[in-house]
């Protein structure tokens, strides 16, 4: 009689436990098929603290900053800017401005061309331009150990690799020759590329930034290069970056990538900084999932 009852208490919890498996498909179900999906989600971050780059590359640092002229954003010298921007046939350019220097009786606008910068000078009557080419003053990599994850009982990995380049240029006053302005330029790109079984790259999502800073004040601007890459059978399911900071002492660049593949989906973000002092830092997240929707996308 015993051994009656204790096999029916084992069909029992079998049978309990063969309903719990059993999926949730009905509408009024408490159970949505969020909830159900499978996540891993690990986070890597390059730095706590960020890195000063004049002192990893052991250069002096900036002396006598209260006493100079501060470059201004755009905002702050929309007026003039824009007198200058219609004086040399750049008037579509505002994006572009990196800040202006107003000395009094000169200003002098920068505006950003990629490699090099357009020095813009005016003194209220004549408007004379320049190309002025950044030096590098030193650059640094970092390539993290690739992270191992698992999905859908297959190992894959994601890799991080940060690349950061200072570079610097000389501005003179042209009301004193010997006040030397100097505008310190910084570009931080993050890369995470989410690789498959045999190594393959499924999706890569790069945040990288220019930043413009005056040294102890602000960042003055800041160029979004940002961009992502997928491959088949994986599509792109949301794509988006941005910038914040820029006239503040911390200018950021965000990116954010979602894809998937039948039931798969991956998400990537990740984010570069910069501030006033030339510290950079970097970090992101990667989160891999089993949907219950296979188109790719949904869920």
């Amino acid at each position: 009689m015993k051994a009656t009852m204790k096999f029916c208490a084992v069909l029992l919890a079998l049978l309990l436990a063969g309903m719990a498996m059993v999926p949730c498909v009905s509408a009024e179900c408490a159970c949505h098929r969020e909830d159900m999906r499978f996540q891993e989600e690990f986070r890597i971050v390059q730095s706590d603290k960020g890195t000063n780059l004049l002192d990893e590359l052991g250069l002096s640092r900036p002396v006598n900053l209260e006493n100079t002229v501060h470059l201004k954003t755009y905002t702050e010298s929309k007026e003039i800017a824009d007198k200058l921007l219609d004086a040399i046939n750049l008037s579509d350019r505002s994006d572009s401005v990196i800040g202006m220097y107003d000395f009094g009786n000169y200003q002098i606008l920068l505006i950003s061309q990629g490699e090099s910068i357009l020095e813009v000078l005016s003194d209220g009557h004549t408007v004379k331009s320049s190309t002025r080419i950044p030096i590098l003053l030193g650059e640094k990599e970092i390539s993290k150990k690739p992270t191992m994850i698992s999905l859908n009982e297959m190992m894959e990995n994601v890799s991080v690799n940060t690349h950061v380049q200072l570079y610097s240029t000389s501005i003179v006053s042209p009301e004193s020759p010997s006040m030397i302005l100097t505008l310190y330029i910084v570009t931080v790109t993050r890369t995470d590329e989410y690789r498959n079984y045999f190594g393959e790259i499924r999706a890569s999502l790069t945040a990288k930034g220019t930043f413009y800073v005056e040294y102890g004040s602000s960042i003055t601007g800041i160029t979004d290069l940002s961009s992502y890459y997928t491959t088949f059978p994986y599509s792109t399911c949301e794509y988006s970056h941005y910038t914040s900071g820029v006239g503040t002492t911390v200018g950021q660049v965000n990116a954010h990538l979602k894809t998937g593949s039948l039931f798969a989906r991956a998400q990537i973000d990740n984010w570069v900084s910069c501030n006033n002092w030339l510290t950079t830092n970097d970090g992101g997240t990667t989160s891999t999932w089993m949907s219950g929707s296979g188109d790719g996308c949904t869920g």
